[in-house]
């Protein structure tokens, strides 16, 4: 069935039937808004995805869509150290669309929520020429915000995961590579993994003194972090953890990638020396590889990159921006 002929109303009536009841919600899906209570602190992130920009239905199943919409605005509020809360969604949907592909692409987000706590709770959807997905989530820390400034000159720089996938499988597939040994880094663009339990213990534990996630690549977001911070940083390029499949694509002293590709949404924070054995412990726990990649240093220092020989790298760019590509 089209959507056009079931009608937006009929289907968020099906939709309200599908989303459990939460304690937290007063109002939820159905009023002109969601009232909801909030202890503690409230953080707020919103991010967009626009068919032919952000994805292509070719590449992409709508229930990883769905899971992907959800997780990039979750990776926004656990690298504050929050738990995702609430979310509200808008999409512009053409008309056009069955009914089954949307129901699809609420089986993912709904399952990504509830996989973090979180509930839906509002939202809006109007007839567009293309998809477009618009999410703004809610979180809450209990333990305070982790912001981007904080990092310390002498702190250790940390990346969760491996880095360079999602960047890799992007471009694998603009050239329609389909075979096996692609397929981790194509899924970690499609699909990324959000490393939740680590941002937790974190948090919990008051390790980091500053941290950011991973989406626009490791050195814009890097730099994002000390200019917030006012210090420099050192990143040695051969520590930079890059999984199996990129080292059989690319090579494993290929790290351009690595420090330039967006949307892997690794976390990236700053710890004090003295943690080391506390972050190899929260690694083990967690079980997510957890890498040391550098050090702060002051901001006259810069941001630089060394490679083998330890002499500074010279890159042609230092990550993704939508509006100076090409």
């Amino acid at each position: 069935m089209k959507l056009r002929d079931l009608g937006e109303f009929s289907f968020l009536r099906r939709l309200r039937e599908r989303l459990p009841a939460d304690p937290r919600v007063l109002l939820g899906v159905g009023d002109d808004c969601a009232a909801v209570a909030l202890p503690g602190t409230t953080v707020l992130t919103t991010d967009a995805m626009i068919e032919g920009v952000h994805f292509r239905r070719e590449w992409t199943t709508l229930t990883m869509l769905g899971e992907k919409a959800f997780a990039i605005n979750a990776s926004d509020i656990i690298a504050m150290g929050g738990e995702p809360t609430f979310a509200l969604l808008s999409l512009g949907v053409p008309q056009e669309t069955e009914v089954e592909d949307l129901d699809a692409f609420f089986d993912g987000f709904l399952r990504a929520a509830r996989d973090c706590g979180a509930a839906l709770i509002g939202g809006n959807m109007s007839a567009a020429p293309c998809l477009m997905i618009s999410v703004t989530l809610l979180g809450q820390t209990s333990y305070g915000v982790i912001a981007r400034a904080g990092a310390k000159v002498g702190d250790d720089v940390y990346v969760t995961g491996t880095l360079g996938d999602a960047a890799l499988g992007l471009r694998m597939l603009q050239e329609e590579r389909t075979d096996s040994s692609v397929a981790h880094a194509t899924g970690r663009f499609l699909c990324p993994t959000i490393r939740f339990s680590v941002s937790r213990e974190l948090a919990a534990r008051h390790l980091a003194h500053a941290m950011i996630d991973v989406s626009d690549g490791l050195l814009q977001d890097l730099g994002h972090l000390c200019e917030a911070g006012h210090v420099g940083a050192v990143v040695d390029a051969p520590t930079l953890p890059l999984s199996l499949a990129y080292q059989m694509v690319l090579g494993k002293n290929h790290w351009e990638t690595a420090l330039t590709g967006g949307e892997d949404y690794e976390l990236l924070f700053t710890v004090a020396q003295e943690q080391r054995e506390a972050m190899v412990q929260l690694a083990q726990t967690n079980r997510c590889p957890i890498t040391r990649i550098g050090r702060i240093v002051s901001r006259s220092e810069g941001l630089t990159v060394r490679g083998l020989d330890g002499a500074p790298l010279t890159l042609a760019r230092s990550g993704f921006d939508h509006f100076r590509q090409g």
